[in-house]
């Protein structure tokens, strides 16, 4: 594993006596690495994990030393609504591409988002930070850019000092077992068939940003917003763009993980017709879709930043493609 993967964090950012920070859907992916990069800059962390969290990601965050309360956004329990009091930023990061059956992605970012903004009101959090998705706008064509645009516009609305952050394809892994669903599902594809189907033949652009990055970058947001002298002119800018280093098709990223992986296969075009049938076919028989037509429009469409704030946030260049893909290097070799 390279330098860039085995440190959390690789500026130090002093956090500690500015206040508890709280993350919610800290059991996740992009959750476990911002509670570990917060630790590691001195923050009180606490953590709401929802009712159904598995004991090992529990584990990995009370073994980082993060507080945890375990409850749903939609509870009134004192649990979930302790867990916001005396809460300096609120950090919400509850969203999927593809939620469970009987999930909707209305149900999941707006609904999550206004009880999410309303237990921050009234515990009287001074900021929040939310993270949705690169590619979110108001007339977008997939439900999930479209419904976290709707969660955007009720943080604006709130009243609440705020940072919204969209980052790219998230990639790599330093911490715990989550990662990126994308990622895993790829190596999986890569590991089992004889080739690769991609929607449209792959040839939508990528800027995938190391998982690392993306905690410092949110690390370097909350140290703003935890700093008077920064927190009212910091919190009025526009959604902040995060990309990596490089722009490149899908087609491009597999192959890149195929080689870290030592496997080379064909990749095959899939039209979107029957890449649409397909994730048809998955919604009703799947709890979880492998494809969804979500995903299916999303792989029509290029995700790119128009402005990229990544260096900004950071203070360097981002970690290069190739170093937060040699995470992968241990996955198992595709047959």
């Amino acid at each position: 594993m390279t330098e860039a993967l085995t440190q959390t964090n690789r500026s130090i950012t002093n956090l500690q006596g500015r206040g508890s920070i709280l993350v919610d859907g800290a059991t996740g992916f992009l959750g476990s690495h911002l509670v570990a990069s917060l630790l590691s800059n001195g923050a009180d962390v606490r953590c709401l994990v929802h009712s159904g969290a598995k004991k090992e990601d529990i584990d990995v965050l009370e073994k980082l030393g993060a507080k945890i309360s375990q409850g749903n956004l939609s509870d009134d329990s004192s649990q979930v609504n302790d867990a916001f009091r005396n809460v300096k930023v609120a950090v919400h990061l509850i969203g999927s591409i593809a939620p469970r059956k009987g999930l909707s992605h209305e149900d999941l970012h707006v609904g999550m988002t206004r009880s999410f903004i309303a237990k921050a009101k009234a515990a009287g959090v001074e900021s929040i930070v939310m993270v949705t998705a690169l590619g979110t706008r108001e007339d977008a064509p997939s439900s999930y850019h479209s419904t976290k645009y709707l969660a955007e516009k009720c943080l604006r609305e709130s009243g609440i000092s705020s940072v919204i952050l969209r980052p790219s394809l998230l990639v790599g892994r330093q911490i715990g077992r989550r990662d990126s669903k994308l990622v895993q599902r790829l190596l999986t594809v890569i590991a089992t068939k004889k080739a690769i189907p991609l929607v449209n033949g792959g040839i939508n652009k990528l800027q995938p940003l190391f998982i690392g990055d993306m905690a410092e970058a949110a690390v370097a947001c909350i140290d703003k917003l935890t700093d008077a002298q920064y927190r009212d002119s910091f919190s009025k800018q526009e959604p902040i763009e995060l990309g990596g280093d490089e722009v490149l098709p899908m087609h491009d990223f597999v192959g890149k993980l195929m080689s870290i992986v030592h496997t080379q296969k064909s990749i095959i075009k899939l039209p979107y017709p029957v890449a649409m049938a397909i994730a048809s076919v998955a919604e009703v028989l799947q709890d979880v879709p492998v494809l969804s037509k979500d995903q299916v429009k999303l792989s029509m469409r290029d995700n790119v930043c128009s402005a990229n704030k990544i260096e900004e946030l950071l203070g360097r260049k981002p970690t290069s493609l190739n170093a937060a893909l040699a995470a992968y290097s241990s996955s198992a070799k595709g047959g």
